[in-house]
């Protein structure tokens, strides 16, 4: 009869899911002991991370000895590893469900973008979550619309300017503990401050010293970063060691993909080299300095840089003049296009005169003040250029301006941009038809924009057209104008033509 069929059925499916359950109950209890376990012996991971002393860890990014403290503390580590895993891996899996499916059927344009915002909203979270080290990489990442779409970009780009704050009680020991004083003792600063700004390692108070009365921007840094930073960036350097073993040993001799030089460690160390040395303020207040001293004489009034107070200036506590202004990108449209010329000029000098430059000019660290002048902010972040790239960066710029392609190539291999073994004949046809195009597109805006005219150079020449500018730098540069071939020299020939 049909009843005893379906009993006979459901008979057979709840003996099925019985040994399907006994089967299961030695791993369940397994993973659930394992489980435990862990929990156990991480329960005293935080009073450990704690106990590392700061002594113990370089000043400088050094992966040796990031290895040697804290391999010597695994449940420090497995519980930070475990943190990380726990909010990335969610987000991770949302992103490759989208990936792999494609995208949603039936998804609008402006569906799909609302989707990358909210993806890109639960990213910016994650790395604030996350600390210090992952929001510095969430900064670098905002700059690289080549590698995340527009709403991801613009979300990470608020990890620049609007981080979360700490408490003030905890700034104000930290305080007390690097200058050996009260903090009330030397600066206008109690209980009830507020900071006015938050970023990824520290933040600022607005202040007045109690010696002279100067007004300062107070930069205090946050609590445990130097042993939050280095344990991060130790896990993060073996994550890269195993995806370059993964690439050269799995994909390339396993599976038979395509040989290529391994980067994930190189990449990680050159972010980590210029994360870790942002935790010494002392060296930030070094770079002011020499700023100071280096740029400012040759750019005249139109650019300032802040000047620091050494006394009350540790490796945690930086004070610096307070400068009045607002960011350069909020200003209007007229004071933009007015420091245009200067914001140009300000950082070609850099990069071919002084051979030191700033190398995190993003909107938070770029003032316009109650002068009008462009003021640079934040000097944690600088790198130095040798006078031989110096050189070549010139020439780059100029065969950049010329089109000369075949010369553009020569001077990235010279500058170390591509290897010496470059498929000339494959690279070159594709570059040549992307110079062209932006060549015609050039031209036509500039003859728009000149009416058709020409504008008036020094000594009475006319430069009718991009191309002729940019041969009469070339003529200059090269001595035909009897100039002495100096950087400075160089400097200002480039800048005049990349402004024009």
């Amino acid at each position: 009869p049909p009843e005893l069929t379906g009993l006979g059925l459901q008979a057979m499916i709840g003996g099925s899911l019985r040994h399907a359950a006994r089967r299961l109950r030695a791993p369940a209890l397994a993973v659930a002991g394992c489980a435990a376990g862990t929990s156990l012996y991480l329960r005293g991971a935080d009073e450990e991370f704690r106990h590392v002393s700061e002594s113990e860890l370089p000043t400088t990014y050094d992966p040796e000895a990031f290895a040697a403290v804290w391999s010597a503390h695994p449940r420090c580590c497995l519980a930070r590893l475990r943190e990380i895993v726990a909010r990335v891996a969610p987000l991770a899996a949302v992103v490759l469900r989208d990936s792999l499916r494609g995208g949603v059927a039936g998804e609008s344009e402006a569906e799909r973008d609302a989707r990358y915002a909210l993806r890109a909203r639960e990213l910016r979270g994650c790395l604030t979550d996350l600390g210090p080290t992952f929001i510095k990489a969430g900064q670098a990442l905002s700059i690289r619309p080549d590698v995340l779409p527009p709403p991801a970009v613009y979300e990470l780009q608020k990890l620049c300017d609007a981080v979360p704050s700490y408490p003030t009680a905890a700034a104000l020991a930290l305080i007390e503990a690097e200058l050996g004083a009260p903090a009330s003792s030397l600066f206008e600063l109690d209980a009830s401050s507020e900071p006015i700004a938050a970023a990824s390692l520290g933040q600022v108070y607005r202040c007045r010293l109690r010696e002279g009365g100067a007004e300062v921007a107070l930069k205090v840094q946050r609590p445990d970063m130097i042993r939050a930073v280095s344990l991060d960036l130790y896990l993060l350097r073996r994550y890269c060691l195993f995806v370059e073993w993964f690439k050269v040993r799995v994909l390339t001799n396993l599976l038979g993909a395509a040989e290529r030089t391994p980067f994930d460690v190189a990449l990680l160390d050159t972010f980590a080299r210029a994360s870790y040395l942002e935790l010494d303020y002392t060296h930030e207040a070094a770079n002011l300095e020499r700023f100071r001293t280096e740029l400012l004489p040759r750019l005249g009034s139109s650019v300032y840089v802040p000047r620091s107070y050494p006394a009350v200036t540790t490796r945690k506590v930086l004070a610096t003049e307070w400068i009045e202004g607002e960011q350069l990108a909020r200003s209007p449209p007229e004071v933009i296009n007015r420091l245009i010329a200067t914001g140009v000029d300000c950082f070609i000098s850099q990069l071919l005169d002084v051979g030191f430059f700033h190398s995190d000019p993003h909107p938070g660290n770029l003032l316009v003040d109650a002068r009008g002048r462009l003021v640079l902010i934040d000097f944690g972040l600088c790198a130095e250029i040798a006078a031989f790239d110096t050189r070549h960066l010139t020439s780059a710029i100029v065969n950049l301006m010329r089109g000369d392609v075949e010369g553009l190539v020569n001077d990235a291999i010279t500058l170390r941009f591509l290897p010496p073994d470059v498929d000339r004949e494959a690279l070159l046809p594709p570059l040549r038809r992307v110079f062209e195009q932006g060549r015609l597109a050039a031209a036509t805006q500039a003859s728009e924009s000149l009416g058709g005219g020409g504008r008036r150079r020094g000594g009475g020449r006319t430069v009718s057209s991009p191309r002729h500018r940019v041969e009469h730098l070339e003529h200059r540069v090269r001595g035909g104008d009897g100039a002495k071939d100096s950087a400075l020299h160089r400097h200002h020939l480039v800048c005049r033509c990349v402004v024009a």
